[in-house]
């Protein structure tokens, strides 16, 4: 009994000791991530209605749907110009955060996609501007050629850059459908 007694409470020193390290590390990385990820969202936003002076959210998550925040965006004056919306839709590797401004008619201002976890040197040139700048000035709906629309693709990327024409898809669907009254 003393042979497995003694290598117990060593594994149980050994866990505990991690664990505790784990809950440190843990909550002094907490505020730097979140502090990250705001600037992120800031800049996406920023590059998405490049004419606003400042955002503010209006929606968060809308339930059915892959968008996760709706901010107006809004002139040094304070005078609302357009609406940036936050999507995930999925892709190859899992969500692809894409974010899409849009002006008071509808009309997309720009796209930006921000740390898609898609695979190295393909799906991550649905970030590049060669790609986002093909969404802008479309309005009603956005599809890839091969989907009926005017976007092409990326190739060897089909599928993450279809889920950001989803993404971008949906963000027109949600102004077309009244989400900006």
């Amino acid at each position: 009994m003393k042979v497995m007694i003694r290598p117990a409470l060593i594994l149980l020193a050994v866990t505990s000791i991690a664990a505790a390290l784990l809950g440190v590390v843990e909550s002094v990385t907490r505020e730097p991530i979140r502090l990250a990820e705001i600037k992120t969202q800031n800049e996406a936003m920023q590059a998405s209605l490049p004419s606003a002076a400042s955002f503010e959210e209006i929606s968060e998550a809308i339930e059915g749907t892959t968008i996760s925040r709706v901010n107006v965006g809004k002139d040094a004056s304070g005078e609302v110009i357009g609406y940036v919306v936050a999507t995930n839709p999925s892709g190859f590797g899992g969500a692809v955060p894409t974010t899409v401004g849009l002006d008071l008619d509808g009309v997309i201002m720009g796209v930006s996609v921000t740390t898609p976890s898609e695979t190295p040197g393909l799906g991550v040139l649905a970030a590049e501007p060669k790609f986002t700048s093909q969404f802008a000035g479309l309005s009603g709906s956005a599809k890839l050629i091969q989907d009926g629309g005017t976007v092409q693709s990326i190739t060897s990327a089909t599928i993450t850059a279809r889920a950001v024409a989803d993404g971008v898809d949906e963000a027109l669907q949600w102004f077309a459908n009244g989400g900006a009254n």
